[in-house]
């Protein structure tokens, strides 16, 4: 006879809570328990139902692979907001700071002849730079992470506007770039395969080694975890840098899939990326943010708009619909914080 994964009963502790009980012993509230896999199961109705209407243009390996290519950049923006996050700060200038790699990266190859290898790491390495800069402001000089933020990602707009002066950098771009963007690997498509890269390795940075445990704890309770040894500031910088670098490998990956550097291309990432972020939140570790969570919200949102679109969806349903994602995972993750 085998056992169940899960059973609902009720809590000996409380008889009017249900609960659920799961392998090794643990049990959980059923509401939490819930939460954990509504996302997953949302995703999975979106392809079932799709693939029912459209079956001939959603349910087909070109529409699989170009979803997944186009949330690629995405995915890897949204992992890089997780660090900050995690440590109960905001980065409002990630957006930017993607654009301004994409500049860079083509910029220096086709406007000032530099090597591919060395604007790559010129642009990464701005990014770090940016990311640094807004940690020891918020860290080390105290200024608020909203404020701190939103006038980084205001100088790097300017900046990017310098640099470019408004044009479009889209002659003599190297091919070694628009291969970096393009192609596959093993029938993947290579920015899947940076961004899946990515996330196995963050994911097993904050849930397997004392740096994700101090990260976290850091996020639960500043005091407690300076109280407790954790270099609370110290690590708050480093969440920044994180952050920073994630999001200009965000942007050598956009500048390869586009194979040109528009001045234009950053902004419009921050809010789905918000969107998907606290949505993940909300599921796989219900009011943590989380990797897993966040790369099944971005690919919930993409399902979802892509099916929409080819049902006749008008062009601006994107947006709504990422916007109501950010609402309903924002009111999610308060009610979940009551259950607790």
């Amino acid at each position: 006879m085998t056992t169940p994964i899960a059973t609902v009963q009720l809590d000996p502790a409380d008889h009017a809570r249900r609960t659920v009980a799961l392998p090794g012993g643990r049990r959980e509230p059923l509401s939490i328990f819930a939460a954990r896999i509504a996302l997953p199961v949302i995703l999975l109705i979106f392809i079932v139902v799709f693939s029912a209407l459209r079956p001939d243009t959603f349910f087909t390996t070109a529409n699989l692979t170009t979803t997944l290519a186009l949330q690629a950049v995405l995915a890897i923006l949204c992992l890089s907001l997780l660090l900050p996050l995690i440590v109960g700060e905001l980065d409002l200038s990630v957006a930017a700071n993607l654009g301004l790699s994409v500049v860079l990266v083509t910029g220096l190859t086709s406007q000032n002849g530099w090597p591919l290898p060395l604007a790559v790491v010129a642009a990464l390495g701005v990014s770090a730079l940016i990311g640094l800069a807004n940690g020891l402001l918020i860290a080390r000089v105290g200024v608020n992470a909203f404020v701190v933020t939103i006038a980084m990602s205001a100088l790097v707009t300017g900046a990017i506007g310098g640099y470019t002066q408004g044009n479009v950098f889209y002659e003599n771009i190297p091919q070694g770039l628009v291969d970096l963007g393009r192609g596959d690997l093993l029938g993947i498509p290579k920015p899947v395969v940076y961004a899946a890269v990515i996330a196995i390795a963050l994911w097993y940075v904050l849930s397997s080694t004392p740096l994700g445990r101090y990260l976290y704890a850091i996020g639960g309770s500043k005091d407690a975890a300076a109280l407790s040894g954790v270099p609370v500031k110290r690590l708050t910088v480093l969440a920044f840098v994180g952050a920073g670098l994630l999001a200009g490998v965000a942007g050598v990956v956009q500048a390869g899939i586009l194979g040109s550097g528009n001045p234009t291309v950053g902004p419009p990432f921050l809010l789905p990326a918000y969107a998907a972020v606290f949505l993940g939140a909300t599921a796989i570790q219900p009011g943590v943010f989380n990797v897993w969570g966040t790369v099944i919200a971005v690919l919930t949102v993409q399902v979802g708009t892509t099916g929409l679109v080819q049902l006749g969806a008008p062009f601006w349903i994107q947006p709504i619909f990422e916007g109501a994602a950010l609402l309903i995972a924002v009111i999610v993750s308060r009610w979940l914080k009551r259950e607790e």
